[in-house]
């Protein structure tokens, strides 16, 4: 079992390999963290009110993509001189 099936089986309250997106909301806010339930609903690609393994998929992959997107444009903010390297002189001129 791969690891997405893993967490949606964690979320899957009847097992039927099918969630709620109020209750994926729940369940994460419960765990800390923040997902809108428009943000949920809009990956329900089918439009049947609920998130199967390729909607969770996607959700899974997307968040990926974004965290790398934001590592990538805040290591940017740091690497002054563009040479995919971040010095000890960039660290301190960005902190002062």
């Amino acid at each position: 079992m791969n690891n997405t099936k893993l967490v949606l089986c964690y979320f899957d309250r009847d097992g039927d390999e099918k969630i709620l997106a109020s209750d994926l909301t729940h369940r994460l806010a419960l765990m800390g963290g923040k997902l809108k339930i428009n943000e949920v609903e809009s990956l329900d690609l089918n439009g049947d009110g609920l998130l199967d393994l390729d909607d969770f998929t996607g959700l899974m992959e997307g968040g990926e993509e974004e965290k790398m997107k934001d590592l990538k444009e805040a290591s940017e903010m740091y690497d002054a001189d563009a040479n995919v390297f971040i010095t000890l002189n960039e660290l301190k001129k960005m902190s002062s």
